[in-house]
């Protein structure tokens, strides 16, 4: 079986298992969410970090990201708590940004401080669950979720699709050698394209301002990856696991969904 058989396959899987978590319920698509969590994180530190899963410091980060998990989507559900959780997920994506702009490839600053705060990780990765999971507490739950998705994945697939058709020239070469220019474009128009079309079917409206934080989220995807892609240079690994057949790990999977999930949230709040 080919890799792009591979992927096709696994990526049906993952959809049928998003999909029946949706059908089940608000909690259901909470526990799949919390579950993926626990396994960015284990991936994370265990691949990353290289600690093993009876250290101390990946005990103490896998059992703050789940209680912190639990506690704020199911005991203290509050707008404040997911307000502050959204402003330190935009701190997060900015700081993120500059490591990806500002840090040389080959440097180990990174391993080396990252590696000194392993059982804070828990409470680092929580960060960005929440802006996810804080969509989950809206009415409109499910089309927000589904929009979301819309808007990063079909980055991906606009970006592969371009790049393979008409990519020559290379985006940023030290840090992702296969993307490319056209590619990003390609991906970032048809996330507008393709998330304006859902909203309006969905919610019967659509404005400039709603447009533009659509653009700059898809570009933020982008970025996202390559955020990603410039750690595992820096880690010396290709893939966060081998989890998913053909896809590598869980982590690779949901990179950019957790790097734009602040924003959409943001623009949730301000612009729907």
């Amino acid at each position: 079986m080919s890799n792009t058989q591979l992927r096709v396959i696994s990526a049906i899987g993952l959809l049928l298992i998003l999909v029946a978590a949706f059908v089940l319920g608000r909690e259901a698509s909470l526990i799949l969410i919390g579950i993926v969590g626990v396994l960015v994180l284990d991936e994370f530190v265990c691949n990353f970090l290289e600690f093993s899963r009876r250290h101390v410091s990946y005990v103490i980060a896998q059992v703050s990201f789940v209680l912190g998990f639990a506690y704020f989507n199911f005991f203290e559900v509050g707008d404040l708590f997911f307000k502050s959780f959204n402003n330190a997920g935009i701190v997060l994506d900015v700081v993120m940004l500059l490591f990806l702009f500002m840090s040389k490839s080959d440097s180990k600053v990174l391993k080396r401080s990252l590696k000194g705060l392993t059982f804070l990780m828990g409470v680092l990765f929580l960060i960005p669950f929440l802006n996810l999971t804080a969509l989950a507490h809206f009415e409109a739950w499910r089309a927000l979720f589904t929009g979301l998705i819309v808007l990063n994945f079909s980055v991906d697939t606009g970006a592969w699709f371009f790049g393979r058709m008409f990519g020559s020239k290379k985006l940023w070469p030290s840090v992702s050698p296969k993307k490319t220019v056209e590619g990003f474009l390609g991906g970032v128009l048809c996330s507008v394209i393709l998330s304006g079309i859902f909203w309006m079917t969905t919610f019967n409206t659509i404005s400039f301002q709603l447009v533009v934080a659509f653009l700059i989220i898809a570009c933020c995807a982008q970025l996202g990856d390559l955020v990603q892609s410039k750690m595992k240079r820096q880690f010396n690994i290709k893939d966060s696991s081998n989890l998913i057949p053909g896809h590598g790990g869980m982590y690779d999977r949901v990179d950019s969904l957790l790097f734009v999930a602040p924003l959409f949230l943001f623009v949730i709040r301000n612009l729907r």
